[in-house]
């Protein structure tokens, strides 16, 4: 059996040091929120992780549920927002209720297995949401050039996570080969593990949601937050039926 994508290591890591996308993300999305008239109700977030960003919405009067498919991630969430509703499982399979806004941050999206998943994703999203309500997420796009492997790595007090990041534009996926060192009594414990990522086009996604419903508006970041030409950011409104 294939380790998880988050084992215990690695979601006590991502916690701990990785919260800087919701983190700025958030001033934009909750100001979107607001303008659209979603100033409460129950807000789903896929691929939660441990729950920042459920942390964040919670402290604004949102009702939470996150989705995400690590055990070890769940667990973080319930210990760091005990009020919300968490679901195991792929988002991709899972049973989302019904709510008023969808958000997917930090690239989750990508971890389908291709197209057929993410407009599955995408009409799933369309099914529950209601009229007028909001699905706010983040794709990984093709580089703009060829790219060689990039390393990025990060320490904490007690832990260092270093990721390889390749991208084979070719066959339209991105490689990470992320390693660990936590503290574990006296001695670091070292974990390895290997993420497949699926790039999509931002117009083929733009396309996909138009044809599920949504009007779409695409940002090259979440207001202050700005990408750099490896992402894009889609604000999308469920029409009224």
């Amino acid at each position: 059996m294939a380790p998880p994508l988050y084992g215990e290591d690695l979601a006590r890591i991502h916690l701990a040091g990785y919260g800087f996308h919701w983190e700025r993300a958030a001033p934009f999305i909750l100001a979107t929120l607001r303008t659209r008239g979603i100033h409460d109700g129950l807000v789903v977030d896929l691929g939660c992780g441990g729950g920042q960003w459920l942390r964040v919405l919670s402290d604004a009067g949102y009702d939470v549920c996150g989705v995400d498919v690590s055990p070890a991630m769940i667990r973080e969430c319930k210990r760091w927002v005990p009020e919300a509703r968490a679901i195991r499982g792929s988002f991709v399979t899972a049973r989302l209720p019904r709510c008023r806004a969808v958000t997917a941050l930090g690239e989750p999206l990508n971890y389908t297995r291709g197209k057929a998943d993410i407009q599955r994703v995408i009409r799933s999203v369309a099914r529950v949401l209601e009229p007028g309500g909001l699905f706010i997420f983040d794709i990984r796009v093709p580089a703009m050039r060829d790219v060689a492997s990039v390393t990025h790595a990060r320490v904490g007090e007690d832990w260092a996570c270093i990721s390889v990041t390749t991208e084979d534009r070719r066959h339209g996926t991105l490689r990470r080969d992320i390693t660990t060192f936590r503290r574990v009594g006296g001695a670091y414990r070292r974990r390895h593990v290997t993420h497949i990522l699926h790039i999509y086009r931002a117009d083929e996604v733009e396309r996909w949601l138009r044809e599920a419903g949504f009007t779409v508006r695409r940002y090259r970041g979440y207001g202050d937050c700005r990408f750099e030409g490896r992402q894009a950011a889609f604000v999308c409104r469920k029409g009224a039926r």
